[in-house]
This record gives structure tokens, C-alpha cells and sequence, in this order.
């Protein structure tokens, strides 16, 4: 049986290397494919750069994203359902800011700050950001300082230009309206000490999809959970796609 296409999408100032503990193991069963937001121009380029790769592979997809890449996906999602055959979402969000009747993320003023402190000071901004994406445990066992060696490793970095269109993106996405429109399978996979989406995101979006799901909350994890339980995330993907694939 042919391998099924994986395309992996990450997060707000994020790189593929980020995803370095999963790579390995998914290439096993994936034939993987990885998309950058570095060099950004206008919100429409991340849209038409997931559509592009999608529309470069021959043959069906599953999308594996992670926060920014999240709200990306469900935005595309309703419109690409032939081709996209599944979801996998770590530390989704169907909105990043906090709104009318939904109290599950940032407040728009803290993004905006973001962005100012971006212009002024953009290490400090992001180093600030990793550390926050870990659970004190997390930290205690090592992780932050592990990731920061992988940052060194394997990122290219980004331009402040580029970085502030990603923070704009979240400002101004919602795709809550497309969820019961949805009806491709997901996997929703969410740390319950997350403290850049909330645990409630993705209860949100499971509660309102208009097809199958299923949730795997990761106790003790912050935002990244695939790179501090590498071995419980693909166990939960590969028994996803294998149900899912097979099915089809």
C-alpha cells in the first residue's frame, strides 16, 4: 500500500525543526512534506503557500498543524475537502484572541504589544514566547533548554517584517463560522497546561466540527507537546491515519 502524504505546518515563529522529534518516527509511515513561514509578505501568503505544496503532491493529504498552523488549516479546510483527507491539530485554535461570546485566547492588546516589542527588541520577544510554550515541569525536566539547543541547531530565523504579518494573521483570523462545515476526521491533540491556546480552544473546536474527532489531552504539557511526549504523539497518529486510511 502506497504511504499517505503528510504535510506538516507549524507555528507562530517556528521552523520544521521544531518538529525534530517526530520526524524520524512519521518518515517511517508518511511520506512527509514541510511548509515555512519565513518571508511573509501579506496575510495571504500563508493560505496560498499550504495551498501550493497541497496542490504540488500527487494524491490525497493529512495536514499536521500546530497552533498558527491550526487556525491556517481550519481556515482552508471547508474548501480543500477532496483533496485533504485529515486533520491532525496540536494546540489548536479556531481564534487566537479573545472576542464576543469566546473567551478561549489572548487579548487583542497583548498581540498588538507583542508586535511593538517585536520591532524593538525581536530575540528577547521570541525567547520570551519559547519559554512560555513549556509547563513548569516541562522546564523542570529539561525541555526549554533542549529546544533552545534545537533552535541554535536547525532554525534559520525570520525577519520582523514576517513575524509581525504571523502575529497579524492571529489577530485577525476567526474560523469558527467554517467548523460545522467541516466534515473531514480530526485529531486534536492539546496539553492541558498550554498557556498559549488554552485547552478550551480545542475543546471549542471539537465540540462544534461537523464531523468526527477525537481529543487526547496531554496532562503535565504546555504548547509543544510532541517534542516533550514524542512517543505518546505518534502513537496517537499513527492509529488515527492507520483507522482513517485503511477506512478510505
Amino acid at each position: 500500500m502506497k504511504m499517505p502524504n503528510l504535510v506538516m505546518l507549524p507555528g507562530w515563529g517556528m521552523e520544521k525543526g521544531a518538529f525534530q522529534p517526530l520526524i524520524q518516527p512519521l518518515s517511517e509511515v508518511f511520506n512527509l512534506s514541510f511548509i515555512e513561514w519565513r518571508d511573509m509578505k501579506t496575510l495571504n501568503d500563508f493560505e496560498e503557500r499550504v495551498i501550493d505544496t497541497i496542490a504540488s503532491i500527487d494524491g490525497p493529504v493529512y495536514l499536521l498543524s500546530w497552533s498558527l498552523g491550526s487556525l491556517i488549516s481550519l481556515e482552508l479546510a471547508s474548501s480543500y475537502r477532496e483533496k485533504i483527507k485529515g486533520f491532525i491539530l496540536f494546540g489548536a485554535t479556531s481564534r487566537f484572541t479573545t472576542g464576543e461570546n469566546y473567551s478561549f485566547g489572548w487579548d487583542r492588546l497583548i498581540v498588538e504589544r507583542m508586535k511593538k516589542q517585536l520591532q524593538r527588541n525581536k530575540e528577547k520577544t521570541l525567547t520570551s514566547f519559547y519559554e512560555a510554550m513549556f509547563s513548569e515541569a516541562e522546564k523542570e525536566e529539561g525541555f526549554y533548554h533542549q529546544f533552545n539547543a534545537t533552535i541554535q541547531r536547525e532554525f534559520h530565523g525570520d525577519e520582523v517584517f514576517s513575524l509581525s504579518i504571523g502575529l497579524d494573521y492571529l489577530l485577525q483570523k476567526d474560523a469558527r463560522v467554517n467548523l460545522d462545515r467541516i466534515e473531514t476526521p480530526f485529531l486534536l491533540i492539546h496539553g492541558r497546561e498550554d498557556k498559549i491556546c488554552p485547552l478550551e480552544a480545542s475543546s471549542f473546536i471539537k465540540e462544534n466540527l461537523g464531523g468526527k474527532s477525537e481529543f487526547h489531552i496531554m496532562e503535565g504539557a504546555g504548547h509543544i507537546p510532541f517534542f516533550t511526549k514524542p512517543q505518546e504523539c505518534v502513537q496517537h497518529i499513527k492509529t488515527f491515519i492507520q483507522k482513517e486510511y485503511i477506512h478510505d
